[in-house]
C-alpha cells in the first residue's frame, strides 16, 4: 500500500476541524510521505506512545486491504496527532481497538467533503466525547445545592426547627392520587373514542419510518456535537430509528405492563401542582426504601379490584408511544384519534414530537438514565430532560417544513395541509418534570444538559453518581 496518493481530493493542510468548542487538527503530508518501508517501525512506535504497550500494531493494520488499510492508517495518524490534547487517564487502548473494529464499517474515506473521514474517526475513536466534556466545569457549591432541592423537592412536613422535610409516607393520600389516576385514564381514552359509524383511520407505520430516520440524521445535526459523540452509542452501533419502530398495537398489555403505565402516569400526574402536587403531599421520595413499592402495590392492588379500570389501562398501553429501552424496540400509534383531539395534520406534528422524544430515550446516556433512581423525583431524568432535548428537535422543524418543500414532503405528507405545529406541542412536557429539568438548563446551560444526557457526564448537571 502506498500512501502517497490516497486522497482524491487534497483539502488544505493542516486544517482545523470543529466539533462546537473543541477543535482537531488534520495534516497528513508527513504521512503521505513515509516510505513503505518504514510503516511497521513508525505505526508500532506509535501504537507504543500512546498505550505504553509493546505490541506489534502493524500486523492489526497489515491484515487490511486496500481501503480498509487506507482507512486504519489515516485514522491512527490522525488520532495520533490530536491525542496529546485528550484528558489525563483517557484509555488509546480502546481508542485503538476501536478504529480498528471501524475500518471494515467505515463511512467516510480520507478526503471525503466536509471532514467526513475526520468526523468519524475522532467521534468513533472516543476523542470528541473525551474533550468536549474535558472542557465543560462541574458546577460550584452553590450550584449544587440549588440542583439538589430541584431533584429532591422539600417535603410538606417540617422539623423541630421549622425546616421543611420529607416526613413519612402518607398512603392516604397516596389512595387520592390512585383515584385521580383513574379519571386521567378516561381523560386521555376519550380521544381515541370514534362515533360508530366513523371507521378508524390508520396511519402509515412505512412512512413514520422514513420520518424516523430523517429524525436521526437531523437530530445530529441540530443537537452536535453531542448527540452523537458517544462512541458506542446509537450512531455507531448500528442503529437505524425505522428498523425499530413498531405499532403500539404489537405491544404486551398484560398485568406487568398496566402496572408499569400506571407507574409512568403516577409520576407526571403525582408531581403536577395543576392537580395538586400529591406525590409531595404525600412526602413520597423514590430513593426510600419501600415508597416506590407502597405506590406499585397500591396501584396494582387497584387495577386488580376494578376491572374496568384494568380494561380501560388495557386499551391505553396499545395506544401510547413507548420505547422498551436498551436497544428495544420504539412503539408509535398506528391510527390516528377521533375527530374531537383535533386535525389530522395537528396529529402528524403531535406524532412527529412523539418519535422525537422516543428517540431522545434511545440516545440517553446509561449512566445518565441510571440516575433517575438516586434522585427524590425521578421523572425528571426519566422523562424530563428527554422531553426537553426533543423540543429542542421539534422547535426546529417549523421552521425547515416553512422554507423546504422536501422537508414538508417528508414530515407532512398525506395529511393534507401545512400547518403550524399547536402552541401546545411547543412546551416541554410531563409537568414537574419537564419544568425542572428547564430549571436545571437555565442554571448549567445546553452544554452541560447534553454532556449529562448523551454522554453520561452527570457530574456537570449535579446528579449523584453510583455509590
Amino acid at each position: 500500500m502506498s500512501l502517497t496518493n490516497d486522497l482524491t481530493r487534497t483539502p488544505v493542510e493542516p486544517r482545523t476541524v470543529t466539533f462546537g468548542t473543541v477543535n482537531a487538527t488534520a495534516d497528513y503530508k508527513a504521512l503521505r510521505a513515509l516510505p513503505a518501508d518504514k510503516y511497521p517501525e513508525y505505526f508500532n512506535r506509535v501504537y507504543t506512545l500512546f498505550t505504553g504497550l509493546e505490541f506489534d500494531v502493524w500486523s492489526q493494520i497489515a491484515q487490511y486491504e486496500g481501503e480498509d488499510k487506507q482507512w486504519l492508517a489515516h485514522a491512527l495518524y490522525l488520532y495520533g496527532k490530536n491525542k496529546d490534547a485528550l484528558p489525563a487517564g483517557f484509555d488509546h487502548t480502546a481508542a485503538v481497538a476501536r478504529l480498528i473494529n471501524r475500518a471494515t464499517r467505515r463511512t467516510a474515506m480520507p478526503g471525503a467533503q466536509d471532514d467526513a473521514f475526520e468526523r468519524e474517526v475522532l467521534r468513533a475513536s472516543g476523542w470528541v466525547s473525551a474533550m468536549l466534556v474535558s472542557t465543560l466545569a462541574p458546577p460550584d457549591r452553590g450550584r449544587t445545592a440549588k440542583l439538589s432541592s430541584i431533584y429532591n423537592p422539600p417535603g410538606q412536613d417540617r422539623d423541630v426547627d421549622g425546616r421543611q422535610q420529607v416526613g413519612p409516607l402518607r398512603t392516604d393520600v397516596l389512595k387520592e392520587l390512585v383515584d385521580v389516576l383513574a379519571k386521567v385514564v378516561d381523560e386521555q381514552l376519550l380521544h381515541w373514542v370514534r362515533p360508530r359509524s366513523a371507521p378508524t383511520e390508520p396511519e402509515s407505520l412505512d412512512h413514520l419510518g422514513r420520518i424516523a430516520d430523517y429524525l436521526q440524521k437531523y437530530v445530529a445535526r441540530v443537537l452536535g456535537p453531542y448527540a452523537d459523540a458517544r462512541e458506542d452509542g446509537p450512531y455507531f452501533d448500528g442503529f437505524r430509528y425505522s428498523e425499530r419502530l413498531q405499532s403500539t398495537w404489537e405491544l404486551p398489555a398484560g398485568p406487568v405492563q398496566r402496572l408499569n403505565w400506571m407507574t409512568n402516569r403516577a409520576q407526571a400526574v403525582g408531581w403536577d401542582k395543576e392537580r395538586g402536587a400529591l406525590l409531595a403531599k404525600a412526602n413520597y421520595d423514590g430513593t426510600r426504601d419501600g415508597d416506590r413499592e407502597t405506590l406499585r402495590r397500591m396501584l396494582g392492588e387497584r387495577l386488580d379490584s376494578d376491572e374496568s379500570l384494568s380494561r380501560r389501562v388495557h386499551a391505553m398501553v396499545k395506544l401510547t408511544a413507548a420505547h422498551s429501552g436498551g436497544e428495544g424496540r420504539i412503539s408509535v400509534q398506528p391510527i390516528f384519534p377521533s375527530a374531537t383531539w383535533g386535525t389530522k395534520a395537528d396529529w402528524r406534528w403531535r406524532v412527529i414530537r412523539t418519535l422525537a422524544h422516543e428517540l431522545m430515550h434511545r440516545l440517553a446516556h446509561p449512566d445518565f438514565t441510571a440516575t433517575a433512581g438516586r434522585i427524590r423525583h425521578g421523572q425528571i431524568v426519566s422523562e424530563g430532560f428527554v422531553d426537553l432535548l426533543a423540543l429542542d428537535v421539534y422547535t426546529r422543524l417549523w421552521g425547515l417544513v416553512s422554507q423546504s418543500t422536501a422537508a414538508t414532503e417528508v414530515l407532512l405528507k398525506g395529511v393534507g395541509a401545512t400547518k403550524a405545529p399547536d402552541p401546545s406541542f411547543l412546551k416541554v412536557g410531563y409537568g414537574e418534570a419537564g419544568t425542572s429539568a428547564a430549571a436545571v438548563r437555565d442554571l448549567m446551560g445546553d452544554d452541560r444538559v447534553r454532556a449529562a444526557f448523551f454522554l453520561g457526564a452527570t457530574h456537570l448537571v449535579g446528579l449523584p453518581s453510583a455509590q
